[in-house]
């Protein structure tokens, strides 16, 4: 049985946040609207910090990845659908692009005694990555063979926890 993961950023690095955005390309306004409704090219302004690091996925505000994330995906899921932003911070005159994938969304499982989410097998069935929603609650949960996949390329500021199947 193969093992699964929620995705977030490390706790070792800060990773860009929007100084502007909120409604454009939060989950909410993405998981409303088509692919194709969403503006072409959207660039934003992250905050100034001095430790920011372009790390290789954001959760906030909503779930993207790097190109190098992205390559991996397109593997397991090659017909994946995905939003292109470019995030700039404008004082250190540094940019990144990042990818928003659709993502096909699952019901979270809860224990009764409040132990943390699960998932069962058979909603997670061959995806490599989906979106496991649980009330306003969202986690992006990736298979273990797409985790080492995105890991030996070289991937920083990715955090792991794993989860229970059953």
């Amino acid at each position: 049985m193969m093992k699964y993961f929620v995705v977030s950023v490390d706790d070792n690095y800060v990773a860009p946040a929007f100084a502007s955005g909120y409604g454009i390309i939060d989950r909410k306004t993405l998981h409303r609207k088509k692919v194709f409704e969403i503006q072409k090219h959207l660039l934003f302004q992250v905050n100034r910090h001095m430790q920011m690091v372009f790390t290789d996925v954001i959760t906030f505000p909503c779930f993207m990845v790097s190109e190098t994330v992205k390559a991996s995906i397109k593997i397991y899921h090659p017909f994946l659908k995905y939003v292109r932003i470019i995030l700039l911070q404008k004082e250190k005159e540094r940019s990144m692009a990042y990818y928003i994938p659709y993502l096909e969304q699952v019901e979270a499982g809860r224990r009764g005694s409040g132990k943390g989410i699960f998932m069962e097998r058979e909603k997670a069935g061959e995806k490599a990555v989906m979106e496991m929603v649980e009330g306003d609650k969202s986690y992006i949960v990736m298979r273990m063979d797409l985790v080492e996949s995105i890991l030996r390329r070289g991937a920083i500021g990715i955090g792991l926890r794993e989860i229970d199947v059953i």
